[in-house]
Protein backbone atom coordinates (compact mmCIF):
# COMPACT_ATOMS: atom_id res chain seq x y z
CA UNK A 1 0.00 0.00 0.00
CA UNK A 2 2.93 2.30 0.68
CA UNK A 3 4.01 1.88 -2.95
CA UNK A 4 0.66 3.20 -4.19
CA UNK A 5 0.78 6.33 -2.05
CA UNK A 6 4.44 6.91 -2.77
CA UNK A 7 3.88 6.82 -6.54
CA UNK A 8 0.43 8.38 -6.57
CA UNK A 9 1.57 11.13 -8.96
CA UNK A 10 2.27 8.47 -11.62
CA UNK A 11 -1.28 7.17 -11.33
CA UNK A 12 -2.68 10.70 -11.56
CA UNK A 13 -0.58 11.41 -14.66
CA UNK A 14 -1.71 8.15 -16.29
CA UNK A 15 -5.39 8.89 -15.56
CA UNK A 16 -5.03 12.44 -16.87
CA UNK A 17 -3.34 11.17 -20.05
CA UNK A 18 -6.08 8.61 -20.67
CA UNK A 19 -8.81 11.17 -20.03
CA UNK A 20 -7.25 13.71 -22.39
CA UNK A 21 -6.75 11.05 -25.10
CA UNK A 22 -10.42 10.05 -24.88
CA UNK A 23 -11.50 13.71 -24.86
CA UNK A 24 -9.47 14.49 -28.00
CA UNK A 25 -10.66 11.30 -29.75
CA UNK A 26 -14.33 12.12 -29.15
CA UNK A 27 -14.09 15.71 -30.43
CA UNK A 28 -10.99 16.55 -32.45
CA UNK A 29 -12.44 19.80 -33.83
CA UNK A 30 -13.29 21.00 -30.34
CA UNK A 31 -9.80 20.09 -29.12
CA UNK A 32 -8.20 21.93 -32.04
CA UNK A 33 -10.37 25.00 -31.44
CA UNK A 34 -9.29 25.07 -27.79
CA UNK A 35 -5.61 24.27 -28.43
CA UNK A 36 -5.04 26.71 -31.31
CA UNK A 37 -5.03 29.91 -29.16
CA UNK A 38 -2.78 28.18 -26.65
CA UNK A 39 -0.26 27.30 -29.36
CA UNK A 40 -0.34 30.84 -30.77
CA UNK A 41 0.23 32.29 -27.28
CA UNK A 42 3.09 29.85 -26.72
CA UNK A 43 4.74 30.97 -29.96
CA UNK A 44 4.41 34.62 -28.94
CA UNK A 45 5.83 33.90 -25.49
CA UNK A 46 8.71 32.00 -27.10
CA UNK A 47 9.51 34.98 -29.32
CA UNK A 48 9.38 37.39 -26.35
CA UNK A 49 11.51 35.08 -24.20
CA UNK A 50 14.09 34.71 -26.97
CA UNK A 51 14.36 38.49 -27.21
CA UNK A 52 14.66 38.80 -23.44
CA UNK A 53 17.40 36.15 -23.30
CA UNK A 54 19.25 37.89 -26.12
CA UNK A 55 19.08 41.22 -24.28
CA UNK A 56 20.30 39.61 -21.06
CA UNK A 57 23.17 37.96 -22.92
CA UNK A 58 24.18 41.27 -24.51
CA UNK A 59 23.76 43.25 -21.29
CA UNK A 60 26.89 45.05 -20.15
CA UNK A 61 27.20 43.63 -16.64
CA UNK A 62 30.56 45.28 -16.03
CA UNK A 63 29.14 48.73 -16.82
CA UNK A 64 26.18 48.14 -14.48
CA UNK A 65 28.55 46.99 -11.74
CA UNK A 66 30.76 50.05 -12.21
CA UNK A 67 27.70 52.33 -12.11
CA UNK A 68 26.48 50.70 -8.90
CA UNK A 69 29.90 51.07 -7.28
CA UNK A 70 30.02 54.72 -8.33
CA UNK A 71 26.61 55.40 -6.78
CA UNK A 72 27.57 53.52 -3.62
CA UNK A 73 30.81 55.46 -3.23
CA UNK A 74 28.95 58.72 -3.87
CA UNK A 75 26.37 57.79 -1.22
CA UNK A 76 29.07 57.02 1.31
CA UNK A 77 30.94 60.26 0.66
CA UNK A 78 27.98 62.57 0.49
CA UNK A 79 24.35 61.35 0.37
CA UNK A 80 23.11 64.38 -1.57
CA UNK A 81 25.68 63.65 -4.29
CA UNK A 82 24.02 60.26 -4.83
CA UNK A 83 20.72 61.95 -5.61
CA UNK A 84 22.45 64.25 -8.09
CA UNK A 85 24.02 61.27 -9.88
CA UNK A 86 20.69 59.45 -9.82
CA UNK A 87 18.98 62.51 -11.33
CA UNK A 88 21.61 62.57 -14.11
CA UNK A 89 20.98 58.88 -14.80
CA UNK A 90 17.22 59.44 -14.93
CA UNK A 91 17.75 62.30 -17.37
CA UNK A 92 19.78 59.97 -19.61
CA UNK A 93 17.03 57.34 -19.44
CA UNK A 94 14.40 59.95 -20.28
CA UNK A 95 16.46 61.17 -23.26
CA UNK A 96 16.88 57.58 -24.44
CA UNK A 97 13.14 56.95 -24.22
CA UNK A 98 12.42 60.22 -26.05
CA UNK A 99 14.76 59.17 -28.85
CA UNK A 100 13.11 55.75 -29.10
CA UNK A 101 9.59 57.18 -29.25
CA UNK A 102 10.63 59.75 -31.84
CA UNK A 103 12.11 57.23 -34.29
CA UNK A 104 9.78 54.29 -33.65
CA UNK A 105 6.43 55.71 -32.54
CA UNK A 106 3.89 53.29 -31.20
CA UNK A 107 0.46 54.04 -32.70
CA UNK A 108 -1.29 52.48 -29.71
CA UNK A 109 -0.01 55.25 -27.41
CA UNK A 110 -2.31 58.18 -26.99
CA UNK A 111 -0.68 61.58 -27.10
CA UNK A 112 -1.81 63.91 -24.33
CA UNK A 113 -2.19 67.68 -24.39
CA UNK A 114 0.73 69.47 -25.97
CA UNK A 115 1.92 66.32 -27.76
CA UNK A 116 3.64 64.82 -24.71
CA UNK A 117 3.84 61.15 -23.87
CA UNK A 118 4.66 61.92 -20.24
CA UNK A 119 2.61 59.15 -18.69
CA UNK A 120 3.90 56.47 -21.05
CA UNK A 121 7.47 57.75 -20.76
CA UNK A 122 7.24 57.61 -16.98
CA UNK A 123 6.03 54.02 -17.13
CA UNK A 124 8.74 53.11 -19.62
CA UNK A 125 11.49 54.80 -17.61
CA UNK A 126 10.34 53.04 -14.47
CA UNK A 127 10.52 49.69 -16.21
CA UNK A 128 13.85 50.53 -17.89
CA UNK A 129 15.72 51.35 -14.70
CA UNK A 130 17.94 48.58 -13.37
Amino acid sequence: MRFVFRNFYILVFACFSLFSAVWVATGPERAERIARPLVEDAREIEALATGAYRELRDFQWRAAYDEFVTLYVAAMRMPSLMFEKLAERLDKVNDDISERTRYAPNPSLEVGEGGHLAFHQARASASAMP
